[in-house]
């Protein structure tokens, strides 16, 4: 009667969750059903899930200054072996090395592990030695926390309070997660002496409410705006291989100080455009002081007629190569730089530590070059209605060759050459800085591309065994992708190892022109023999002879986020194969056509005497695709996929 009595409550349990009452907000106090449940009955597939989270935002006014409070509770349930990635959590807390005044601190850390143990609950809590500080760079540290005992069934609690000082930059709230969540709220309260923009945004419903409340500044009250929002049964953001950051697209509360007016006093205004920032960036001497300076190694460049190359873009190049063989880059990304001497010293930098050292030789060689600032693609996109300072995360160069073109480089590119920018940088939104003339935004995007022109000659022979050599020219991204599989791979045999895999293919014989060249070119020329299917007289073969694509990349049956492609396409393989003596085609195939918004694919084939042709093309010219067109996309892949593994029967005639 009491297993009876503990399946019917686990129901009840699910079926509550699952119709939006309240949880348990019994803090310390994990209930049986929570200790217990096995899946989460609106995503059995979830290996963790956001049972309760709760932020409350607040204002005290102390010292003659405000500052606010963020108190953070939240409980987690482990449900499968994945699930146990969410016992490691982390907060970022801001501060300065040249402003010690306004900073951020956390404080009443804690966090509990309850598991079932002999039908007992036993606790396990977080000892300080699992909690460790990181400093990412001049303004931000990280303090990484870790709950002990952690396994499958362990339920988690954990809560802490942030102290700020910088309370005209609230950070945004976010209610979605990389896990389902049952159940979240924020709470905000604001004095009215500040006002704020306030912008919810997401494809999930939100809750929302509004009260008043109170604070006291000296002895008198003073009114605020208490704001609640609250979700339900919020599906999990998951990043995968076509969305760039899961969390632009998810239930979020962004802020905006618009203004401060304190009675008695003239209203000041807080209101930021991008312009502002613009102008703030160009007259910083650590950014915009930086741009016109001369480079430390202007008497190497003379020393090797860098600026009497003719050619602008040669020019570059050769800048760009000399700075190479000095310094490299140490794998960060950041938007202040270190002196350009002590960078040379180091002989390592970020790549805004390069990229200045970069635009000041570019100036020294009469190239004019400035910084275009923006924020890394998987953080998030620039917001345009409200610009902030904390939204940039780095910058890249651009250069103007002449007096209608511009180039974008990055020295992070290892791989890559001018509009060839390592994907986290090919952003939609980024601000060219140029001082004393006004910024504009740039879209980096647009530039990049990727285009693959093969050419595969082979012969079929009477027991199926087709011998041929593949020539692939590649530019651009394409070239980038392929240098960098080649510089990350263990090995050489790796990659010939994959290439075989991939393909159904023994390679004879590998050839790689411009593998380490700063250009936008690359030559890949393989030989190679491949197997057909045969019976006696009649052999089976892909037209295409190595199929282009053979998995569609779309498997899910609906999607909640868009698809993201990283950028345009174009490729176009021409197949030309030679038939045994006495062998023809049974049956041509038909040529196939296949479109979709920003997307074309086609198959042609052609017989003349005993050579037939082959010609695939396929042309990306759109990156951006709804969740709404995501069925019609699965099914333009899927058709594709289809058509390029066609066989077709070679019969033997005489």
């Amino acid at each position: 009667m009491k297993a009876y009595t503990l399946i019917c409550s686990l129901l009840l349990a699910l079926t509550v969750s699952a119709e939006g009452v309240e949880p348990n907000l019994k803090w310390g106090k994990p209930t049986q059903e929570e200790l217990t449940m096995t899946e989460y009955a609106l995503d059995k597939d979830a290996d963790a899930v956001e049972l309760f989270r709760q932020a409350d935002v607040y204002y005290e006014f102390i010292n003659g200054d405000f500052r606010v409070h963020y108190l953070v509770k939240c409980r987690l349930k482990v449900l499968k072996p994945d699930g146990k990635r969410v016992a490691d959590g982390s907060v970022v807390t801001r501060g300065s090395e040249s402003n010690t005044i306004r900073i951020e601190t956390v404080k009443g850390l804690k966090a509990t592990a309850y598991n079932m143990e002999n039908g007992k609950v036993v606790k396990a809590k977080m000892e300080s030695s699992m909690i460790h500080e990181e400093q990412l760079d001049k303004t931000d540290k990280l303090i990484k926390f870790s709950v002990p005992q952690v396994r499958v069934g362990t339920v988690i609690e954990y809560e802490y309070h942030l102290e700020s000082d910088f309370f005209y930059e609230l950070r945004d709230w976010y209610a979605q997660k990389d896990i389902p969540v049952a159940y979240t709220k924020y709470t905000l309260s604001i004095p009215e002496w500040l006002s704020f923009h306030i912008e919810e945004s997401g494809m999930s419903h939100l809750e929302k409410k509004e009260d008043d409340g109170s604070i006291t500044i000296g002895n008198e009250p003073v009114a605020t705006k208490v704001q609640t929002f609250i979700g339900r049964n919020l599906p999990s953001l998951k990043d995968d291989d076509y969305v760039w950051r899961a969390e632009d697209y998810g239930c979020k509360v962004t802020h905006e100080l618009q203004g401060i007016y304190i009675p008695g006093a003239v209203y000041k205004s807080y209101t930021s455009q991008w312009s502002d920032i613009d102008e703030m960036l160009a007259k910083d001497d650590e950014f915009g002081g930086r741009i016109k300076r001369s480079s430390p190694l202007k008497d190497e460049m003379v020393a090797a007629g860098i600026p009497q190359i003719a050619d602008a873009k040669e020019r570059v190049e050769a800048t760009w190569k000399l700075l190479h063989q000095r310094v490299r880059w140490n794998g960060g990304y950041a938007f202040w730089a270190k002196s350009g001497s002590k960078v040379l010293k180091d002989g390592t930098g970020s790549n805004a530590d390069i990229n200045f050292l970069f635009i000041n030789m570019l100036h020294d060689a009469g190239i004019e070059a400035s910084p275009i600032a923006l924020r890394l693609r998987d953080r998030g996109r620039l917001p345009i209605t409200h610009a902030s300072m904390k939204y940039l995360s780095t910058f890249v160069v651009g250069i103007t060759l002449n007096d209608s073109t511009m180039v974008y480089f990055d020295s992070s590119a290892e791989d890559g050459y001018l509009n060839v920018l390592p994907a986290r940088l090919s952003v939609d939104r980024a601000r060219l800085i140029k001082k004393g003339k006004p910024g504009e935004w740039i879209n980096l995007q647009r530039v990049a591309q990727a285009t693959e022109r093969t050419l595969i000659q082979a012969t079929l022979d009477g027991d199926g065994k087709i011998s041929g050599t593949m020539s692939r020219a590649l530019t651009e991204e394409a070239a980038a992708s392929l240098r960098k599989r080649w510089r990350t791979a263990k090995d050489s045999t790796d990659v010939i190892h994959q290439i075989q895999e991939n393909n159904s293919m023994e390679i004879t014989g590998y050839q790689l022109q411009g593998r380490h060249d700063f250009s936008p070119n690359l030559r890949e020329t393989i030989t190679f023999t491949t197997q057909c299917s045969s019976t006696g007289d009649i052999i089976y073969l892909n037209p295409l002879v190595i199929a282009p694509i053979n998995k569609n990349p779309f498997t899910a049956e609906t999607r909640n986020l868009p698809v993201e492609l990283p950028y345009k396409q174009r490729e176009t393989i021409n197949v030309a194969l030679t038939l045994p003596d006495g062998w023809q085609v049974e049956e041509m195939p038909k040529p196939i056509v296949l479109k979709f918004d920003g997307i074309t694919a086609s198959i042609m084939f052609r017989q003349s005497g005993n050579q037939l042709s082959t010609v695939y093309k396929l042309d990306i010219q759109q990156t951006f695709f709804t969740s709404q067109q995501y069925p019609d996309l699965k099914a333009f892949m899927e058709k594709l996929v289809e058509n390029c593994k066609n066989i077709i029967a070679i019969k033997k005639v005489a």
